[in-house]
């Protein structure tokens, strides 16, 4: 039942991404990273959005609004945190306990997004256009 709820969670925060919930800065201002409650600054959201790679897994989506993130890749699924360690980290827990993409480092460079995993490979993303269709992984038995 823990594994659908995480799962539930993930594509919901996926579904409220691709809606285009979000804002755009006016005047030209750049984005500047917000204080949360207890003072930390959030990531900025300028890697905020869909993004896609392909892999052996097949395509794997990322979504990131704010400092949530998720991913899909294949049969895996995970979600977790943006966190800015001096540079920006991606903090991810799979359903399936796969840790191949469970933390990595963020460089943006125009509209691709590389992903360095400390488990697994470093992937290169580019922003997804259009509607982008989040795969369903298997859920254990019983967890429907």
């Amino acid at each position: 039942m823990r594994k659908a709820a995480q799962i539930a969670g993930a594509a919901a925060v996926a579904a409220l991404l691709l809606s285009g919930c979000g804002s755009s800065s006016e005047g030209g201002e750049e984005s500047k990273p917000s204080q949360s409650a207890d003072g930390a600054a959030e990531p900025a959201s300028g890697i905020d959005g869909a993004w896609q790679s392909k892999s052996a897994d097949g395509t794997v989506t990322l979504a990131i609004i704010g400092d949530s993130a998720t991913l899909s890749a294949g049969k895996t699924a995970c979600q977790g945190k943006v966190q800015d360690m001096g540079t920006t980290m991606l903090a991810l827990k799979c359903s399936d306990g796969d840790d191949t993409r469970s933390m990595g480092n963020v460089e943006q460079t125009g509209d691709k997004l590389t992903v360095s995993w400390k488990n697994g490979p470093t992937e290169e993303f580019t922003k997804a256009q259009g509607k982008v269709e989040i795969p369903k992984p298997d859920l254990p038995t019983g967890a429907n």
